[in-house]
């Protein structure tokens, strides 16, 4: 099962549960098998897991104590939740490894057609030139930015889908410092990169 599986961990509320989510989606049922209790939505489909072992609660190797929340995942750590997801008749994840937060150039920004503050933007992330329609009033064109592109996943976890706005097509999103939790409260506007920033390059791989 190839996905943007998130991992979550908060080990106050939910000490020792590793969660899974693999699609925003209201639950509607769950199944225990073992250690795996696989959550349903109402089309029967899987949108999540969790796994109930001590290996969460003392998880160490990559853990972030101050984000008691999302977690990114690392080798072992995917190794064993696709144990468990194996063990228990599940099938295993496979985390997509390209870069979905990556350094941008705005090449051009104009106008929305159906609004008065949002712009679209096109944006060459290395491979390729996408659209993505920003909000932000200090987005202009010759910038350097950070993208988030289809299936990237946001330091809250928060998952980046290719969407529409007011009828525009737009391929991801254009970061914030706060976003990308590099400050401890929100600030308006986007983050603008120097000019050494290479075009494509992983941002947080910098």
């Amino acid at each position: 099962m190839s996905c943007s599986a998130r991992l979550f961990i908060n080990r106050k509320a939910f000490s020792g549960v590793g969660m899974i989510v693999l699609k925003d989606a209201a639950p509607a049922a769950s199944e225990t098998i073992g250690e795996v209790c696989a959550i349903y939505d109402l089309k029967h489909e899987i949108i999540g897991y969790n796994l109930i072992s001590p290996y969460f609660e003392n998880l160490n190797d990559g853990y972030q104590p101050w984000n008691d929340g999302y977690q990114p995942w690392n080798d072992e750590t995917l190794a064993f939740v696709n144990e468990k997801l194996i063990k228990a008749g599940f099938a295993a994840i496979e985390i997509d490894p390209t870069p979905r937060l990556v350094v941008g150039y705005v090449k051009t920004c104009e106008t929305h057609p159906d609004s008065d503050h949002l712009h679209v933007c096109q944006v060459d992330v290395g491979q390729e030139c996408v659209q993505i329609v920003c909000g932000a009033a200090n987005v202009a064109a010759n910038q350097k930015v950070v993208a988030a592109l289809p299936g990237a996943v946001l330091p809250d976890g928060r998952l980046i889908e290719a969407s529409a706005l007011r009828g525009v097509d737009s391929a991801g999103m254009l970061c914030s410092e706060w976003e990308l939790r590099l400050i401890d409260e929100p600030k308006r506007g986007i983050l603008i990169l120097d000019d050494q920033a290479e075009i494509g390059s992983p941002f947080f791989g910098r």
